[in-house]
């Protein structure tokens, strides 16, 4: 399989939200400055379920339907004013496919995550989702084949020794070993797999301490 980059022409943009937002505070040189390092020139404008996930930690504000009116409201009352990004966070996912790769939660959308991207898109706006960095440490204990490997990689081999918990919470993920070439795979693997949902950007948690990042597709 193609990696996501090769398949559908996108690069990666690197942004790190507390510095974007420092560059647009109306002095011009800072916004020329960070457009240099490739940065955005303002913060992502739409909504993210994050804060009302914080109030409500019910899974409400990450279902099909809480979705669809969040991308309603804004395609009709602030779309025109720039606002256009869609951000599902934490949650989102109901477990793992056979690869180890993150796979949606079917209760939380029972029409299918598909149904969902589409109707976003189709509200003329882009959708992201929640991730964070490392191997799940269940995909690890059952030693999962990568996809697209013929089982010659799995996720064991992947992982760093001495197993080291890569998450804020020291619950989910393990290290990846970036110098066996399976791990590129690994990676290249859930890439392609959210390429092929349509899904715009992603949002990576616990990438060090007080930031997140994200990651867009661009042309």
């Amino acid at each position: 399989m193609k990696s996501l980059a090769k398949r559908i022409g996108v690069s990666l943009l690197l942004c790190m939200v507390v510095a974007v937002q420092a560059g647009v505070t109306g002095i011009t040189g800072n916004v020329a400055e960070a457009a240099d390092k490739a940065l955005a020139q303002k913060p992502y404008m739409g909504w993210s379920s994050y804060s009302m996930q914080v109030y409500e930690p019910s899974g409400n504000w990450i279902s099909a339907e809480r979705i669809k009116e969040q991308s309603d409201a804004m395609h009709e009352k602030l779309q025109a004013y720039g606002y256009d990004y869609i951000n599902i966070d934490a949650g989102w996912n109901g477990g793992m496919d056979e690869y180890g790769r993150p796979i949606p939660n079917a209760e939380r959308y029972p029409g299918g995550f598909q149904e969902v991207i589409d109707y976003v898109h189709n509200n003329g706006q882009k959708i992201g989702i929640y991730l964070i960095p490392g191997v799940s440490i269940d995909a690890y204990n059952q030693n999962l084949e990568i996809y697209g490997t013929n089982g010659e990689c799995r996720i064991q081999d992947i992982t760093y020794k001495p197993l080291t918990v890569m998450d804020y919470w020291n619950s989910y993920t393990y290290k990846i070993d970036f110098t066996n070439p399976c791990a590129q795979k690994y990676v290249d693997s859930i890439a392609d797999l959210l390429g092929e949902w349509g899904i715009d950007f992603v949002k990576f948690d616990s990438v060090t301490p007080g930031l997140a990042y994200c990651f867009q597709k661009s042309a």
